[in-house]
């Protein structure tokens, strides 16, 4: 945008020449500004000057002569001598336009003395040297003073007074006592850099034309642009000098928009300073009125209507005693209703006063309790930060500890079931015939199986006689009660059973080491630290603890010690029950905390205390802990599918699990299933070997062998004690014990019964249908009471 120029240009008339650049004196415009010629300038002029025609030339040789010299003007003449132009110093001459408005000056032709003497020999001398018209002016410093005692300055301001005077002598003391005065004035004027303040009319300038001065400099009528400073201010904003141009119409709009605002604020300006004048005409004429002037008014009105006789006033009676009785009576009355109302107020006051006593009571015993309970949050955090990098120390260390002792189940398992599947085997070759070895499978001595393939090769006889002797020591330790064939045999050799207990003292000892490095009781024994800790949470804020979970967070944490204290337990092997572990009684304790005083409000049947909010732990517990890790027990081998101890051992433990965590819980149906895959993997291996005996590459069995009557005993009983096993968990799930039966008879014990049927298998037939009746197809409960002569 563009800003317009707040003042105006500097005029020609207000500029002053220049202190170093004198007027040349053969300057042809100096000399017509003039209108006369001064001797002592042009050197070779006389003092009239001549013709015009001898000027003219006297003006073309000097510009001749001048054209021939230097272009540079040095302050003087080509014509002048040398010598005079070296002592001369060099002095630039400025252009003819500029020389054109310097003033000339006067020179004097007497010097004035330093001190002056107003002598009849000095006036004469000085009227005698006083020309006979004004002298020629010459330019001079502004500081000098010329011979009449006038500086340049004054003569430049007041040129035209001393160009009218051309009297000779001396001025008289009025003129140079105003001279003194206008110089003394041009002084301060400078001294404030103020300008002029006339427009001077005359002075023999030549105008000569400036772009920069304006375009009429010659008009001694000042323009509004041409008044400077000395212009009003003021209206400055009402003459649209502040202006500025906007370009583009959004600068317009925005422009337009601060306008209106702008009046509406000088609108709103003016209207409060309408208001303001009016306060004040109404101050003005109160104060007029206390003054006196009204009453002055009111007496020239009273003037005015004449005289006005005062009232008399009206008799009253002489007051009596009644009513002022009743008057009194009546202000005791309501001083006492007052003094019942104030009573009453002071009443409520002062309960009121008690009532905020209380809150701010009962507020500091909040803000204590509040500063407790931080304190003990804060405690407690802490506790909590360091039992989680307890936990995250620990329970790496935990699970290698668990992965050994299931590798310990594992292979004790493979053991038996090595020796017992090799047993069945052998009773298989008897009546059944043996499986074709693999030529490229050889024994661990490097030679051929081809040689252990025959019923009665040694190594089946070697494994024979080594059943009898350990039936033989059964029979020794404890009386036989069952049958051949219906023990399950799952004792270890000798050396191995040794090996199997180092691993498990091995085991206890790690279990032990893990807490060797712990010195903090409450980290050794959670009875100590988590039962105490979160105990004291639940008693302290219960609601809280309730909407955190606290009793989960209480599992969760001590799922580590219940853990450990599970590490090489046999559930279906040893007597130990779940109840008998520490953990199991000090959840159940946590579970039904007991009264500090000792007074329990209710007992259950049990004689325990109630249950707490949270519910029973234990079987969160249960369902956490306990559950996997008999999963993982029963897939590694931990329970015997041939053996009914473990079986009844199992099936209580199971109902166990369901009484705790319901027959619909994800936890207990997934135990059930590893326990069902157990008797799967039996009887597929049974099924497997059977068909391996089968095929038409078997090796047959024997024509006639006395031991075949018994090896087909022994391997149906076998089977038939499986299949009792099976039938034990029908309480638990009756659809796949159907599964399995059926899996069993049909895959298993048909082919053996149809090709023993003679020889001892239809009784066995009789025990197996008895004994699954309810379980069986229609199809093998046909084939059990009619034998293989049933066709379908």
């Amino acid at each position: 945008m563009f800003v317009k120029r707040n003042k105006s240009r500097p005029s020609l008339r207000a500029r002053d020449t220049d202190d170093d650049d004198d007027v040349s004196a053969g300057s042809p415009l100096a000399k017509s500004s003039t209108g006369r010629e001064d001797g002592s300038v042009t050197g070779d002029a006389p003092e009239d000057g001549g013709s015009v025609m001898e000027r003219i030339k006297a003006k073309a040789k000097e510009k001749k002569s001048s054209g021939k010299g230097s272009r540079l003007s040095f302050g003087g003449d080509a014509s002048e001598d040398v010598s005079s132009r070296e002592g001369t110093p060099f002095k630039a001459k400025k252009s003819l336009l500029s020389q054109s408005f310097k003033l000339p000056t006067t020179d004097s032709p007497v010097a004035s003395s330093s001190s002056r003497t107003y002598s009849s020999e000095y006036l004469s001398e000085l009227k005698a040297a006083t020309p006979s018209k004004a002298p020629q002016r010459v330019a001079m410093e502004d500081g000098e003073e010329d011979e009449c005692g006038i500086s340049s300055l004054a003569q430049h301001k007041y040129a035209t007074q001393f160009s009218e005077d051309v009297s000779a002598g001396i001025p008289d003391p009025a003129a140079v006592a105003a001279a003194k005065m206008k110089r003394q004035a041009a002084v301060e004027s400078a001294k404030h850099d103020l300008g002029e303040d006339y427009i001077a009319l005359g002075g023999g300038q030549l105008a000569v034309y400036d772009g920069e001065k304006g375009p009429h400099p010659e008009s001694r009528l000042m323009r509004e642009d041409d008044e400077g400073e000395e212009g009003d201010e003021d209206l400055a904003d009402y003459t649209e000098v502040n202006d500025k141009i906007f370009l583009g119409k959004k600068a317009n709009k925005a422009a337009a928009r601060r306008l209106r605002g702008d009046i509406g604020d000088m609108i709103e300006d003016r209207e409060a300073d309408s208001e303001s004048d009016e306060d004040t005409k109404e101050w003005e004429e109160a104060q007029a009125r206390r003054a006196g002037r009204v009453e002055d008014m009111e007496l020239e009105r009273i003037l005015n209507r004449g005289y006005i006789p005062a009232p008399i006033p009206a008799s009253r009676p002489v007051p009596t005693l009644g009513p002022a009785q009743a008057r009194l009576a009546k202000s005791l009355t309501e001083l006492r209703l007052n003094q019942a109302e104030a009573t009453h107020n002071l009443e409520g006051t002062a309960k009121e006063l008690a009532m905020l006593e209380e809150q701010e009571k009962q507020l500091r015993l909040e803000v204590e309790r509040m500063e407790g309970k931080r304190e003990w949050v804060e405690e407690f955090r802490i506790w909590v930060d360091t039992l989680g990098k307890f936990l995250e120390e620990k329970i790496p260390r935990l699970e290698e500890i668990e992965k050994d002792a299931l590798h310990h189940l594992t292979e004790r398992q493979d053991l038996v079931n090595k020796r017992r599947y090799a047993d069945i085997s052998d009773d298989l070759s008897l009546f059944l015939g043996s499986p074709m070895p693999d030529p490229e499978d050889v024994d661990e001595m490097g030679r051929s199986r081809e040689s252990e393939a025959g019923p009665s090769s040694a190594v089946r006889r070697s494994r024979r006689s080594d059943r009898e002797a350990r039936r033989s020591r059964r029979r020794t330790t404890r009386p036989a009660q069952e049958d051949e064939g219906y023990s399950t045999d799952s004792s270890l050799a000798q050396g191995d059973a040794e090996d199997y207990r180092v691993a498990q003292r091995n085991l206890s000892r790690s279990v032990q080491g893990l807490l060797e490095d712990v010195k903090a009781e409450d980290f050794r024994d959670p009875t100590l630290g988590l039962a105490k800790r979160f105990g004291d949470w639940r008693k302290r804020y219960e609601e809280e603890y309730l909407q955190a979970f606290g009793g989960l967070a209480l599992v969760q944490a001590w799922e580590f010690w219940v853990r450990g204290e599970l590490i090489g337990w046999e559930p279906f092997r040893d007597s130990t029950s779940l109840e008998s572990f520490t953990w199991f009684t000090a959840l159940h304790e946590y579970c039904h905390p007991r009264e500090t005083n000792g007074m329990n409000g209710d007992i259950d049947m049990e004689g325990d205390p109630p249950l707490s909010p949270e519910g029973d732990l234990v079987v969160d517990m249960v369902a956490k802990a306990v559950v996997p890790l008999l999963n993982k027990i029963i897939q590694s081998g931990g329970y015997d599918a041939y053996s009914s101890m473990q079986t009844r051992k199992a099936l209580d433990l199971v109902e166990v699990v369901r009484d705790l965590v319901g027959p619909e819980n994800k936890k207990y149906l997934s135990l059930l299933s590893a326990v069902f895959g157990v008797f799967t993997q039996s009887i597929t291996n049974l099924s497997d070997l059977i068909t391996a005996c089968s095929r038409p590459d078997a090796i047959p069995p024997p024509a006639f062998d006395p031991a075949s009557r018994f090896a087909t005993q022994r391997f149906a009983r076998k089977c038939i004690k499986l299949l009792r096993n099976i039938v034990f968990w029908r309480r638990c799930s009756t659809r796949e014990v159907q599964d399995l039966v059926n899996l069993l008879v049909g895959e298993v014990l048909r082919p053996v019964l149809t090709k023993t049927w003679e020889g001892g298998g239809k009784e066995m037939a009789e025990k197996i249908a008895g004994l699954a009746r309810i379980d069986l197809r229609p199809d093998l409960a046909t084939f059990l009471r009619d034998g293989p002569g049933y066709s379908r």
